[in-house]
């Protein structure tokens, strides 16, 4: 499950996770693109949402690995995901957590095709930041990366018991 705000290249890592290992993916953009030919068309966010759930037990019932990719900016919409792959069969899982400046996000939003209001960003990076993602939300580990897409921490439970290790490979 991948976690950050926009600009923070959570698309790219994720894409590249997915293609490497052919692991389903599954990106609310993408199906907002499907189902109303412009991916800024939030009219149709409870049918997006819906439609990515589906998949999500489509491909977790059929026993693949999913890459999830959305922002997922607060614990609740972390927590229903979590949730829901449990209950469609999901055996383990992991959040990867892009944590980047916001002027960064902020600088390469500005050149993205897809330009998100920067007041929308502020909100999210608030968001996120006032509740990162944890293991105490339901993760089985959780990975970290940096601005440049190294680890700087991971958690991870092991046997009923968190372990922290830093990274920060700078």
């Amino acid at each position: 499950m991948g976690i950050g705000i926009p600009g923070s290249g959570k698309t790219t890592v994720l894409k590249k996770l997915a293609d490497d290992y052919q692991y389903a993916y599954i990106c609310p953009d993408d199906i907002r693109q499907e189902l109303t030919g412009d991916i800024k068309d939030q009219s149709k966010n409870q049918e997006v949402w819906a439609e990515a759930y589906r998949r999500l037990e489509e491909f977790l019932g059929a026993g693949r690995t999913v890459v999830f990719d959305a922002t997922f900016a607060n614990d609740l919409a972390r927590k229903n995901c979590l949730d829901l792959a449990r209950q469609y069969g999901a055996g383990k899982i992991q959040g990867i957590y892009i944590d980047l400046p916001l002027e960064v996000a902020k600088e390469r939003n500005a050149s993205r095709e897809r330009v998100v209001p920067e007041q929308v960003l502020e909100r999210m990076h608030d968001s996120i930041s006032s509740c990162p993602p944890s293991l105490l939300e339901g993760f089985d580990s959780v990975f970290t990366l940096d601005e440049f897409h190294r680890f700087v921490t991971a958690e991870s439970k092991i046997d009923n018991k968190e372990i922290k290790k830093e990274f920060d490979l700078r």
